[in-house]
């Protein structure tokens, strides 16, 4: 399964309706989120991150 799909199962598990991908960089809710693979591990990871872009505005920050 691509980044974008687990990226887009994980964004309607969480019941955002409100998103769309322009290329490989999600919009949700106005927001640029930048979508990674997560290698952390953990036994409840979807192996996604979402990193807010960095001209997004206010610094950056991690959706896990």
């Amino acid at each position: 399964m691509s980044l974008k799909a687990r990226a887009q199962e994980k964004i309607e598990r969480a019941g955002i309706a409100n998103y769309s991908f322009d290329h490989d960089v999600l919009v949700m809710c106005g927001v640029r989120y930048e979508i990674h693979a997560c290698a952390c591990g953990e036994a409840d990871c979807d192996g996604v991150q979402l990193h807010r872009a960095p001209y997004a505005g206010l610094g950056g920050g991690t959706l896990q």
